[in-house]
């Protein structure tokens, strides 16, 4: 183990898996539908196979332990730049609220961005309107998506009976950004997919496959319903609001 809970998944294997007992059976479920080979997102289950995918867990109403986790994660997966290593958050299934995973999903996001204790990249922009702005963690520019059990359409963000936060390094999209051939082929590959694995049409919010999307926070949860807020639930935390705890 990489930390107290933060380990890599392996393919195959549960008995080394370390946790409470529900963790179990939803990190079962999300390695058999990621490891399907009609699950759309090809990176996913090749960093599945490989053996580079971390996880860990956190109580549904204390997240205390999950910066700690994300420090480690971002140390180690920086120290080895070119591998894709995601990191799969799995939050303790349970009562929700009227608005489901979603309210949760923001309040740990925001947890997170309260106890950074690095600054952002340099130029990194604070403000979620800036169409520029991307969620940065320990000094490095972040992806972020949900899986969310509260998707019954949206098949591809639903992978277990457990709200799960996916995380992966930025810089391992050098080379496929938007713009470049091999990004536009594999974007558009994925969405192709996504429209025979999914029972419902593209979420608004994906953009393009060849034009890079303004306010990507609208990617981080998606809905059965095509709805996000109208303005990104991280403004005014402390690292978007230049303060870090």
């Amino acid at each position: 183990m990489l930390t107290r809970r933060l380990q890599t998944l392996s393919q195959d294997r549960d008995d080394d898996l370390q946790g409470p007992s529900w963790l179990g059976e939803v990190v079962h479920q999300f390695r058999e539908n990621l490891a399907d080979s009609e699950y759309p997102c090809n990176f996913g289950r090749t960093a599945l196979k490989r053996g580079d995918m971390h996880l860990t867990w956190v109580d549904r109403d204390d997240p205390s332990s999950l910066p700690d986790d994300m420090r480690a994660f971002v140390e180690t997966a920086t120290a080895t730049p070119g591998t894709r290593q995601p990191l799969a958050v799995f939050v303790e299934p349970g009562p929700v609220t009227e608005s489901g995973h979603e309210d949760r999903f923001w309040s740990m996001m925001r947890y997170l961005l309260d106890h950074d204790s690095r600054p952002w990249p340099e130029g990194a922009p604070q403000d979620p309107a800036d169409p520029a702005w991307e969620f940065c963690f320990h000094g490095e520019s972040i992806f972020v998506f949900a899986l969310s059990p509260d998707n019954r359409l949206r098949r591809s963000r639903n992978l277990c009976d457990s709200l799960v936060l996916i995380f992966q390094l930025r810089s391992v999209f050098t080379g496929i950004e938007v713009g470049t051939q091999a990004g536009d082929v594999a974007r558009q590959r994925i969405r192709t997919r996504l429209e025979q694995w999914d029972g419902i049409g593209r979420h608004p919010s994906m953009g393009a496959h060849d034009v890079s999307s303004d306010e990507e926070w609208r990617q981080y949860f998606f809905t059965d319903a095509d709805e996000s807020p109208a303005q990104c639930p991280l403004a005014g935390t402390a690292s978007t609001t230049g303060g870090h705890s």
